[in-house]
């Protein structure tokens, strides 16, 4: 399925937005992707996650404000808007494909929904390919919905994106990076998004953070900070926790 055969978002669950990221943005992406294996001598799984956070570890490596700029930027945030509504939240960010887990089989395709403890479950995740040059490709497998719906009907299928397009997934596509640019730089920057209308889950014994927990235990998605980046909260969200900075302290050690 070629991206002009694309169905409707809405039946689909998927939209193309070709070479639209501002130069100096990808430009950006591509000098914080080189940092991973230029800068960062052996590259951990928390180099690769929160990192529009300014408060999250992987801030000690990358500019995580330039990130923040890019998810808060009005060209995404509006792109994201016609699909989700005006209320929107802000809440993960990550290269991919992760480099910290095993390549050592294709994963499978797999949806966002799990990444997403929010009621009423509901969500996007924008892709952004990263490219070296502008006829550098980056294969996206997917399997897009059936009028609106999570189901195999369709089979999966791929598309390749160039540098700067956007892909805009409903949290419930299942896909996988694919085709990636060589050598070990990510391919693209992933941002999810999630409507103001829903509740962001906070309680980390809740059965949906236990879950996510077991699969990424080097985050706290129950304590994720979240940025309202357009319109208002209509859910009563949380949107301290997360940013309180650790206040230095003296040690009682012994030197």
């Amino acid at each position: 399925m070629a991206p002009r055969d694309l169905e409707p978002f809405e039946q689909s669950g998927l939209q193309l937005v070709q070479g639209s990221l501002p130069e100096q943005s990808l430009r950006f992406l591509q000098s914080e992707s080189a940092r991973l294996y230029r800068h960062i001598d052996a590259p951990r799984p928390w180099h690769y996650v929160e990192l529009h956070n300014p408060w999250g570890r992987a801030a000690a490596a990358y500019d995580s404000w330039g990130f923040l700029d890019i998810c808060q930027s009005s060209m995404l945030v509006e792109t994201v808007a016609t699909l989700i509504g005006m209320d929107i939240v802000l809440f993960d960010s990550q290269w991919l494909p992760n480099r910290s887990q095993s390549l050592d089989s294709e994963p499978a395709l797999e949806s966002d929904a799990h990444r997403f403890p929010v009621d009423p479950p509901r969500g996007l995740t924008v892709l952004i390919a990263v490219a070296d040059t502008s006829t550098a490709r980056v294969r996206i497998d997917y399997q897009p919905l059936h009028h609106g719906r999570a189901a195999d009907r369709h089979g999966p299928t791929w598309l390749d994106l160039k540098r700067g397009d956007i892909l805009v997934l409903d949290s419930r596509v299942l896909y996988r990076v694919s085709g990636a640019r060589q050598g070990n730089s990510p391919a693209v920057y992933a941002i999810r998004y999630f409507p103001a209308s829903s509740r962001y889950n906070r309680d980390s014994t809740a059965p949906v953070h236990q879950a996510l927990t077991e699969r990424y235990p080097l985050i706290n998605y129950a304590r994720l900070p979240l940025w309202l980046v357009h319109g208002q909260d209509q859910a009563g969200n949380d949107f301290v926790t997360g940013f309180n900075v650790r206040a230095g302290y003296w040690t009682n050690a012994d030197w």
